[in-house]
């Protein structure tokens, strides 16, 4: 449930809790006036009996009716109650009862179980009558129970009525307040969406609430210092990358100069005694072939590493001629098992420095993989320069591999091709074959790389 419906709701209950203590105060009132009125009645009854007695001893004259009902009839008191004189002689009994209203609207029967069992609709009223120290009797007012419940009844129909609108309005207007005022909550979250996403050069408005423009001014805040050490990581990472290639290309060149030489000179060498020994000393003919058999090992492992230091075809021959000599060289070194197929775009060969040798390594990395993990029979890789500037590298197979075995971890290989494709400020994707397999996607922006080693220069 939204902030917006649990408000709504705890108002609504609320609401209803107000609603109900507004009915019992409105029935508590109801009865205590009715009390009230009775004692009223009672006391007034009370006195106009004591003022008949006065002027009945200071004139003599007790022929008159003791007490005077019709005296009381002017008094009104409660609608439907009962009024007695209560005296120690059966002959001055008196009683009258007013006369109950028409009723035009009568109470549920759990209405009157109930109010009766928490009220006092039937409640006794019990006054004496005092006279020269004498107690002549006491004046009984009983209310009605009948007519005390419909008054309640009545009374709450139109306090409950009322109320009930002006809640209503109340949540009307506090639902269209709070959404107002929770407008901006949504704007901030799919702010953050985006900003999830990757859109870091989004920003929120600043909004009339204070609470909600400093939250705004935070997140923006954060988004920005986020997208500077963002891009302040990419360009150390960029750098770094620059380095570690100058590093590789350094020691290719050193291995390739000094130790290149040296097995060369040591080729040779064993090329001159191999002829010496099938002349003068055939007995050694066998070591000497072993030097050079050694020899001619170690110079293809050297080759070998002096390309996955620093692939001298980049530089040499361009992006799209190394790549086709890296497939061949993985077409033959898998002995059919696995088919390498590339289709490069040709104009490729014109990306600026550092895209084609990372392209190269993002590449290498992907066929290693391959070989490693996949146990694919045919592996394609595509190559496009796209219209909006960027260059699109597409890797897929038809092996066993996953893409949620990457995702939940990644190995060297593939953290590293995370690493290049961040500081390039390009977007790596992993996605499992329909049919089995994965398919790999990079995407290089041309101009923001350039712009990159610009700077860094």
């Amino acid at each position: 449930m939204n902030l917006k419906a649990q408000l709504l709701v705890r108002i609504l209950l609320i609401a209803l809790v107000c609603l109900i203590a507004s009915a019992w105060y409105v029935l508590y009132q109801t009865d205590k006036q009715a009390i009230f009125e009775a004692k009223q009645t009672a006391n007034r009854i009370e006195r106009q009996t004591r003022q008949q007695l006065l002027q009945m001893f200071q004139r003599y004259d007790f022929s008159r009716t003791f007490p005077d009902v019709n005296q009381w009839r002017g008094i009104g008191g409660v609608p439907g109650s009962c009024t007695q004189f209560l005296s120690r002689t059966q002959s001055r009994q008196r009683s009258l009862c007013n006369d109950m209203p028409d009723l035009e609207t009568t109470y549920p029967n759990w209405f009157g179980s109930l109010y009766q069992q928490f009220f006092n609709p039937d409640y006794e009223v019990r006054t004496p009558v005092n006279f020269n120290a004498l107690r002549y009797g006491t004046v009984l007012v009983t209310l009605n129970v009948q007519m005390e419940t419909t008054r309640a009844w009545n009374n709450l129909r139109a306090v409950t009525g009322v109320l009930t609108v002006t809640f209503l309005a109340l949540c009307v207007l506090m639902f269209w307040t709070l959404n107002r005022m929770l407008r901006p909550a949504h704007r901030i979250v799919n702010g953050l969406e985006k900003m999830r996403e990757g859109d870091l050069d989004y920003r929120l408005p600043s909004f009339d609430i204070v609470e909600w423009r400093r939250t705004s001014e935070a997140i923006n805040a954060l988004a920005s210092s986020q997208q500077h050490t963002l891009a302040e990581n990419k360009r150390l990472a960029l750098k770094l990358m620059n380095a570690q290639e100058e590093e590789h290309r350094y020691i290719s060149r050193e291995l390739h100069d000094e130790f290149g030489q040296c097995l060369a000179g040591i080729n040779a060498v064993t090329a001159s005694v191999a002829q010496t020994a099938r002349k003068d000393c055939p007995a050694v003919l066998d070591e000497v072939q072993s030097i050079s058999h050694i020899t001619a090992h170690m110079m293809k492992a050297l080759r070998n590493l002096l390309t996955r230091l620093r692939p001298t075809e980049v530089d040499e021959l361009g992006l799209c001629a190394s790549l086709t000599q890296l497939v061949k060289s993985w077409n033959q070194r898998s002995g059919n098992q696995t088919q390498y197929l590339l289709d490069i775009d040709k104009s490729l060969d014109n990306l600026p420095e550092p895209l084609p040798v990372n392209i190269y390594r993002i590449v290498q990395e992907c066929l290693t993989n391959i070989a490693k993990h996949a146990k694919a029979g045919k592996a394609e890789i595509s190559l496009r320069r796209m219209t909006d500037q960027t260059v699109l590298i597409s890797i897929s197979d038809d092996g066993i591999a996953q893409a949620e075995s990457f995702e939940k971890t990644m190995g060297m290989g593939l953290l590293g091709i995370h690493e290049r494709v961040t500081a390039l400020d390009g977007r790596l994707s992993l996605q499992a074959q329909r049919y089995g397999g994965l398919l790999v996607t990079v995407s290089l922006p041309i101009h923001e790389a350039n712009q990159e080693l610009m700077q860094n220069e």
